[in-house]
């Protein structure tokens, strides 16, 4: 249960006891819209399973109890038909190893397709990718970790940043940055799917969260100038509608120049929440909903952080794509 004032003492913020419980409660908005043709994906991150409460966190953690939020999120699903796939935004585990990774694979047997952009706690050995995909194969499509889903109405592509000097491993060093052969990669396979409605999954966020958000004098979670710039033009150059992240363990979404950059908040951390995204040949939209109603133990939450949720513009998105 949530303990605390029952109003956001942030009130830039959304209240998850409003909005978002209603959203969680009711999906008319969704189910009203899906139609032949739309895909229907969740996307979630940050479960950081192994950590239990420790580690980074912004709202009050449970990292053990990723199996009974994971139960929980199959009940929402079986109740809220169809969802096509689950997308991964990074950090399923908080450090390499075979018992982690193995777990996983077996806590994300969902029933529906479960896709991973690798994260940097999931990369903390030098062998880390190739654990990955020696170990959970089905998390990734062909045998890579850059990779593009292809549904009826969107193409997303999977292309998780680099941290360090060593490729596809974390040492601590926060230097957000692609590899060349890897934007190399992603504008061959742009090149390969026109004429589509088009996504890209990174870990790290391309933006910070602002000041007007958080309340803090200066921008949190700031990646690097070079790392924004980067994503910034590719996305602008391609047309792509949105580019989703996680790290922050915060909702926020910023549009620029007809791109929506979208990051998601932790789905192990008080209120437990993910994103539904629908897109048709005509629209996209987003809807942030969480599983506070569905769980069996006891949450706190911060109200000193409900920046962490998100204004009503992080928490929701209606594009018209036609017309």
């Amino acid at each position: 249960m949530l303990e605390g004032d029952e109003q956001a003492r942030n009130e830039s913020s959304l209240d998850p006891t409003s909005r978002a419980s209603r959203e969680a409660g009711t999906n008319s908005q969704i189910d009203g819209r899906f139609s032949q043709g739309m895909t229907r994906f969740l996307f979630i991150a940050d479960t950081h399973w192994g950590s239990a409460q420790d580690g980074y966190k912004v709202q009050p953690k449970y990292g053990e109890r990723l199996p009974d939020l994971l139960a929980a999120l199959r009940g929402w699903m079986s109740e809220n038909p169809p969802v096509d796939f689950i997308l991964h935004g990074g950090d399923m585990i908080h450090n390499t190893s075979e018992t982690s990774i193995t777990e996983a694979v077996a806590h994300f047997d969902l029933k529906v397709p479960v896709y991973l952009c690798l994260g940097n706690h999931d990369l903390t050995t030098r062998d880390g990718l190739g654990e990955w995909m020696r170990l959970a194969p089905g998390f990734f499509i062909d045998g890579a970790s850059n990779y593009t889903i292809e549904t009826t109405s969107c193409v997303i592509h999977v292309i998780p940043n680099q941290y360090g000097v060593d490729p596809y491993h974390w040492d601590k060093t926060q230097d957000a940055h692609f590899l060349t052969s890897q934007v190399k990669d992603l504008e061959q396979s742009i090149a390969s799917h026109p004429n589509t409605t088009r996504f890209i999954v990174t870990h790290s966020p391309v933006h910070p969260i602002p000041p007007g958000q958080t309340g803090f004098d200066a921008p949190f979670h700031a990646p690097i100038e070079t790392f924004t710039s980067t994503v910034s033009q590719l996305s602008e150059k391609h047309s792509v509608r949105c580019v989703l992240g996680a790290h922050s363990h915060t909702n926020m979404r910023k549009e620029l120049n007809g791109v929506n950059y979208i990051t998601v908040s932790s789905f192990v951390e008080s209120p437990f929440e993910f994103k539904c995204f629908e897109i048709s040949e005509d629209t996209i939209s987003m809807t942030t909903l969480h599983l506070m109603n569905r769980i069996e133990f006891d949450a706190d939450y911060n109200w000193d952080k409900t920046f962490a949720q998100g204004r009503e513009g992080d928490r929701s998105l209606d594009i018209q794509l036609r017309g």
